[in-house]
């Protein structure tokens, strides 16, 4: 192999490495609510793509120097094909982020005293001036709740931070389950992972649910179904 060949392999492969760095950061992003779920047997099948090109670049050079084309081909087809699992794998992400329904639930807002008395004025001159001044307040969903909303509101709030608490513990355990070098029974641990990830997986969309059944009018039997 020529000095030309390997240094236009050495391009080749830093373009691809560069792909593969700006697809990674998808993962730390939240999949947009319109994005297809993807089931994760996808995944572990895309997975074993990637693991079957792996193989094909190792089995390249064992013996004689393989011949640069050879190379930059199976280099091509194993980057596309591990770039296709990434982006598989941020497509099988719940797409709800329990943290960002917390955040939302927060923001939740009583009716404040002037709104109240703006409602029940009805000057039309009056209406019409404060709809000039306040047209982003009034129009913001969720700042418009009664006292009693906002009781409701609270107590979700709780319930929904406690969530995200044994969902933090949840990880942490796991985390310390992987660093054990050899499981007694793999098959069954990942089987237990798998079905733990399914159940997060649920709740996340459980507490999407109650979530929505905060705004104004507040669903209690969707929210008493939902909890």
């Amino acid at each position: 192999m020529g000095k030309a060949e390997r240094e236009r392999l050495n391009q080749s492969l830093s373009g691809h490495l560069n792909t593969i760095h700006e697809t990674l950061q998808l993962l730390d992003q939240t999949p947009a609510p319109s994005l297809d779920k993807l089931t994760w047997d996808v995944v572990v099948k895309m997975g074993d793509q990637v693991s079957k090109q792996a193989t094909i670049a190792g089995m390249l050079w064992i013996g004689e120097t393989p011949e640069a084309k050879a190379v930059e081909e199976n280099m091509a087809t194993y980057f596309n094909t591990f770039q296709g699992l990434i982006l598989l794998s941020h497509g099988s992400m719940v797409a709800v982020s329990v943290k960002d329904v917390l955040r939302e639930m927060e923001e939740l807002k009583p009716v404040s005293s002037n709104q109240t008395e703006e409602a029940s004025n009805d000057d039309a001159s009056h209406a019409e001036t404060r709809l000039g001044d306040n047209d982003s307040l009034s129009d913001d969903l969720g700042n418009d709740l009664s006292p009693e909303e906002m009781k409701v509101a609270q107590s979700a709030i709780g319930v929904v931070s406690e969530t995200v608490v044994v969902m933090k513990e949840l990880i942490r355990t796991i985390t310390g389950l992987l660093k054990q070098e050899k499981p007694e029974d793999s098959s069954n641990f990942v089987d237990t992972l798998e079905k733990l990830l399914k159940l997060c997986q649920e709740i996340g969309v459980q507490i999407d649910e109650l979530g929505a059944c905060l705004y104004p009018p507040q669903e209690f039997p969707a929210m008493k179904a939902a909890l």
